[in-house]
């Protein structure tokens, strides 16, 4: 769709904030979507749209804006893109985007790229959209004066990484990988069953998961966004073949998956994955306020579900006895 010179216009010169409404940039190439996005919003929040991704760059660098609002599919700067620099110029900024369930690739560089807040599918349901704007804005807000200390690359406390995959093999090249490349401090625990996974959780404080989707019929990403809702503090990530998009987005929005890496295991890739982690599960000691930025969606109550049910009851026996 053209781009008319108005909007080229108001996104070299976005409307000042008014009062003391918190902000929310919403970027789109589609001008109706921008219009249907600013009347849905304006009311309550002081809202900037822009259809150019560079603008909104400039918009992030020169003022304070609470939340980012994405489309992914953009002629100028794809949502992904835009999202990952994002992350460097207002790293505070609360980031979503807002795209198909379609673009299993748009939805992998969320998670890997973009370290989003939560997906939005499109069309987008109008009580859903506000609800997690919302909740987004009232992070932003509330982590406005916290001032976090660059975490340590290396620390005294014991930190230990659990490998959850079938193979034995996959735990033992992991902690080959981590002891030559990191440090040869970490624990690496290996777990290649549910009963396994339960036991190494009750007796230890996991920094980083490194996890399969699946251990035989067992779904593990119920696993993963339960333990991130009892344990925000662990950082997750699926090492897996599998790619479902609604499981992914299921990811991003209730477990907060911190990255996704394809099998067969790359090293350099792992590494930074697991390093990343590590500090990010430094910050969160640092800083326990960050987790904030972690929130999960809520899951409803498992209604006919043996594993969720039994999940469940052992994050919350957990926590009664860990609190």
């Amino acid at each position: 769709m053209p781009i008319s010179p108005e909007a080229r216009n108001q996104a070299r010169a976005p409307t000042k904030p008014v009062g003391d409404k918190p902000t929310i940039l919403f970027v789109d190439d589609e001008e109706r979507i921008l219009r249907s996005l600013r009347m849905l919003f304006a009311q309550q929040y002081n809202v900037l749209v822009t259809t150019d991704g560079h603008a909104a760059l400039k918009m992030l660098a020169d003022e304070k804006i609470h939340v980012l609002v994405s489309d992914q599919r953009m002629p100028v700067m794809a949502g992904v893109d835009l999202l990952r620099q994002a992350k460097e110029v207002a790293p505070n900024t609360m980031r979503l985007l807002l795209t198909g369930y379609s673009d299993i690739e748009a939805i992998l560089g969320s998670i890997n790229e973009g370290e989003v807040f939560r997906f939005i599918s499109k069309p987008w349901d109008m009580e859903a959209i506000k609800a997690t704007v919302a909740s987004a804005i009232e992070i932003a807000i509330s982590l406005d004066s916290l001032n976090v200390p660059s975490p340590p690359t290396e620390t005294a406390a014991v930190e230990r990484i659990l490998v959850i995959d079938e193979n034995p093999q996959t735990a033992e090249d992991i902690r080959s990988m981590v002891h030559d490349g990191i440090s040869d401090k970490l624990i690496v625990d290996w777990a290649g069953d549910l009963d396994s996974v339960l036991d190494t959780l009750r007796r230890h404080e996991i920094s980083v998961v490194v996890s399969e989707a699946r251990l035989g019929d067992v779904d593990v990403t119920t696993l993963i966004k339960t333990l991130k809702r009892f344990n925000p503090r662990t950082v997750s990530i699926l090492l897996t073949a599998f790619q479902d998009a609604s499981t992914l987005v299921g990811l991003i929005n209730q477990a907060q998956i911190f990255r996704y890496i394809p099998k067969p295991l790359r090293r350099n890739l792992m590494l930074r994955s697991i390093e990343a982690g590590l500090q990010g599960y430094r910050s969160f000691q640092l800083a326990p306020a960050l987790v904030k930025k972690h929130a999960v969606e809520a899951e409803a109550e498992p209604v006919g579900n043996p594993l969720a049910s039994r999940i469940l009851g052992f994050f919350r026996a957990l926590a009664v006895q860990r609190p």
